[in-house]
């Protein structure tokens, strides 16, 4: 006999779901029920080998069915469950008839370099219109970068359809799967209709690639670096936003672009780990495995993308070719991972490890001026809570923006012409004292280093006070023009603006590897979307008017 163990989570590597009843059935037969504890987990005992379906169901809750699960094959699986759109609705999750082509079955079948599909919402059954999105692609270890492409793999993602069509999985979308010989792998295809009630399908086939890179003699991957990245607010698969760049250290006196994907981060979740390496042999991998540790001694794979090369290897870790993230359930800040990348032919090569320790999620609130605050000095000082020593970080970054609310888009000032400011209260990985601190920004006209405060004389021994800081209550002061930047030497008398941080993260900071920032926590980041300059509805804006 056999045990199925899981986690039910409100999204890959989002929170855990307490509470709801999970139902298990053979063959149409209910065999087990259990509930979720409080971390979500769930487990089923003395289960016979077979096909089993698994239903999650919760007042409150949209509906969630796992459907094609191996026993014993599969030993752990992740159950999403969402928040309901409508609590009044149908929990009921859609069902699919996925074939080749509408009569043709899929499960079983045999496929050479192409596999044909068709996904159709059985609409005889009850779910709630329209549907959302249908996904489909080759299975990733359960929880990992689920809907988040890579720079060699790639899914396929329909929007507001109950039927997809004929369609195949090809290229990109099949690199580092089968073998010459024919192997099994799973088609995953997902389904969320109105309500968020999910449907998540396992359909077994065999799978014969015939890429020559079967065959070649693999060299190890290098310069892999593992980044985890923090979000404040959690976004992602159904709020879907296109990338974005912030301009951030990327190590000691180092500056780079870090691209952020907010679909790595699925709704419900704020974590994600971007693993990137450079293969630059000549033969070329038929994949690279992604494998990861928490003793940098016991591994465990959690992603497989296609094989490629690549001349290019850049110093800057985040420009490095090839990419996979990391949106696992079990990731937690403060706990360190261990990654390395295997490049995989005729023979498997394995790469260095690279470590990162994710960080918590990092809000700076914004002090004073206060909002809605009268009198204010035509200069005034901005001063923001700086928590950078509470969540375990070796430094944060800021961009403070100031404009007049009478003309909207009339920005008075924006520190360091849009570059950030970046403060770093002592820690034993920064090279900064205890109960010391340190300042300094880029500044964009020349773009060179500029230091503002330098407590315990490290880089200026004159000690500029340009910006204060107060370690002990961890807040930062911004002087109005401290950089000489404004459009205005004063704010206008008796007018009223509004000021927030555009730009604020946190980052840590890895002496093992070269004093590389191997985590960054971002609070909030450029949208030149939205009106006013407001990077993210949830970031804080005060309002004040100034004096005489």
């Amino acid at each position: 006999m056999h045990t199925l163990s899981g986690t039910l989570v409100s999204e890959y590597a989002g929170a855990p779901v307490a509470g709801s009843t999970l139902k298990l059935y053979r063959e149409g037969n209910l065999v087990a029920t259990t509930q979720s504890g409080a971390d979500g987990s769930f487990s089923f005992t003395t289960l016979a080998p077979g096909v089993y379906r698994l239903e999650a169901q919760q007042p409150g809750m949209a509906g969630s069915v796992l459907e094609g699960i191996r026993v014993p094959e599969m030993t752990s699986v992740t159950l999403i469950q969402r928040q309901a759109f409508d609590a009044t609705a149908t929990t009921t999750p859609p069902t699919l008839l996925i074939t080749q082509d509408g009569t043709q079955s899929l499960e079983g079948g045999t496929f050479t370099n192409t596999i044909p599909f068709r996904v159709q919402v059985d609409t005889t059954k009850d779910y709630v219109r329209p549907m959302r999105y249908i996904y489909v692609a080759l299975g990733r270890t359960p929880g990992s970068a689920f809907i988040t492409n890579s720079a060699t793999w790639t899914r396929q993602v329909f929007s507001n359809v109950e039927d997809t069509g004929n369609r195949a999985l090809s290229g990109a979308n099949v690199a580092g799967f089968g073998s010459a010989s024919g192997e099994t792998v799973y088609v995953e295809v997902v389904a969320y209709d109105f309500n968020l009630n999910r449907s998540h399908y396992l359909i077994p086939i065999t799978f014969k690639n015939t890429s020559a890179n079967q065959n070649n003699n693999v060299s190890s991957p290098t310069r892999v670096a593992a980044t985890a990245i923090t979000l404040s607010q959690a976004v992602g698969f159904f709020s879907v936003k296109s990338p974005t760049t912030l301009k951030v250290p990327v190590a000691k006196g180092t500056m780079g672009e870090l691209t952020l994907d907010p679909e790595a981060v699925p709704e419900g979740s704020n974590l994600y780990v971007e693993v990137r390496w450079c293969y630059t042999a000549t033969a070329t991998p038929f994949a690279f495995d992604i494998e990861r540790s928490t003793d940098g001694t016991n591994w465990t794979r959690v992603g497989t993308v296609g094989g490629a090369r690549s001349s290019s290897c850049p110093d800057n870790p985040l420009d490095r070719p090839f990419f996979f993230r990391d949106a696992s359930p079990d990731l937690t800040p403060g706990q360190t991972y261990y990654y390395r990348v295997v490049a995989r032919g005729a023979n498997r090569a394995e790469s260095q490890a690279s470590s990162t320790t994710p960080l918590p999620p990092f809000f700076a609130p914004l002090l004073s001026p206060a909002d809605e605050s009268t009198g204010v000095s035509r200069t005034p000082d901005f001063t923001i809570g700086h928590p950078q020593l509470g969540i375990g970080a070796d430094g944060a970054a800021y961009n403070l923006v100031l404009w007049d609310t009478l003309t909207g888009d009339n920005v008075a000032w924006q520190s360091l012409a849009g570059y950030n400011l970046l403060v770093e209260f002592g820690t034993p990985d920064n090279g900064i004292p205890s109960g010391e601190a340190l300042v300094y920004g880029f500044h964009r006209p020349t773009n060179g280093v500029v230091f503002f405060t330098d407590t315990a004389g490290i880089v200026d021994p004159t000690k500029p006070n340009r910006v204060p800081v107060d370690v002990t209550q961890g807040t930062v002061s911004i002087p109005y023009n401290f950089d000489g930047l404004a459009q205005l030497p004063a704010l206008q008398a008796l007018r009223s603006y509004a000021w927030q941080l555009y730009v604020a993260y946190a980052y840590k900071y890895n002496p093992q590897e070269n004093y590389r920032i191997s985590a960054y926590s971002i609070q909030t980041w450029p949208n030149t979307a939205t009106p006013f300059r407001i990077s993210r509805t949830e970031t804080q804006v005060f309002d004040f008017t100034t004096g005489q």
